[in-house]
Formats: C-alpha cells, structure tokens, sequence
C-alpha cells in the first residue's frame, strides 16, 4: 500500500478507532490502543478480499478483535502482577527488621490490644509469620489474621493522625 493511500485510509477510519474505544470503555493507554486501531487499518488493507464483503464492516470486525485480544492479554499479565494481600503482608513483614525501632514500636503497641500488639511485636520484630505465630499461641491461623487486620487498622489511623500532627 502506498504511503498517501494510508493517510486517506487514516484519515477516513480514525473515528472508528475512537468509536471502537468508546464502545469497549477503553480509558487506560488510550494512545497505546490508538495505536493497535491504526495498524488494524493498515493490516486489513493489506488482507482485505473484495468477497468478504464491504471493507468499512471489515476492518470493523478486524479491529475489534485486535482490541479485544489486547485487552484480554493486559489483563491476564495483569492478573499474573498482582499480589494477593496476605501475601503482601507476609513478604512486607519478612524484608524489613525492626529491631533498631523496638521501643518505637513497642510504644505504638500501647494502643492496641494485647493480641494485636501480639502481631506486631512477632511479625516485626521477631519476623515470624502468621503460621509460626499460630503455632506459638496455640490458636488459628485466622485468629491471628484477625489480629493483624485489627492492628493495621489501629495503627494506620494513629500513624496518619500522627502525620498531620507533624509528629511521625
């Protein structure tokens, strides 16, 4: 296909492109997706048999399925980055020691419960994991996920409010 041919072709199906966008609620990478639109443009072009129909419905088809499989492989990669909570917490806790900041931690503790001071004296300092900590206590697991759950929440609103005071 010759170069100005690709312009008319641009120019003509570039609000399909955005149409297509709209259509499949296309709001991330917009220009990234742009992109895809305008090769499906030229890629139908180029394959486009006369028999198959008008080319407009076409590159219509084409382009769609070149969007969708786009979308279906940004969210399996997607799926594949994203970690699940626990295992947040469980790879957050282990990294850091906090042994230089035991009395700092010790005195954020004061605001908690015994069991969820419990937690964070064990998952910080002492770096065990929910598992060990629940062997340790002689309870369950979840029991000691709801500890932690409490604890977290406790300790976000004291160190935000610690920080709007300037004192964290």
């Amino acid at each position: 296909m010759i170069d100005s041919e690709y312009r008319i072709l641009v120019e003509q199906y570039t609000p399909m492109i955005h149409h297509m966008l709209k259509k499949l609620a296309i709001y991330k990478n917009k220009e990234e997706f742009m992109q895809i639109g305008l090769i499906s443009i030229w890629e139908a072009h180029e394959n486009y048999k006369e028999e198959k129909g008008r080319f407009s419905s076409y590159l219509y088809m084409h382009m769609k399925g070149r969007l969708l499989d786009e979308l279906k492989r940004r969210s399996k990669e997607e799926q594949r980055t994203v970690y699940p909570e626990e295992a947040f917490w469980e790879t957050a806790a282990s990294a850091f020691t906090f042994t230089d900041d035991e009395p700092y931690i010790q005195a954020l503790c004061k605001s908690l419960t015994k069991r969820e001071a419990k937690w964070v004296i064990y998952t910080f300092i002492q770096q065990l994991t929910i598992s060990e900590i629940a062997a340790k206590e002689n309870v369950s697991k979840s029991a000691v996920k709801g500890w932690k759950k409490g604890a977290i929440i406790k300790l976000k609103r004291l160190l935000l409010a610690a920080s709007k005071n300037g004192t964290a």
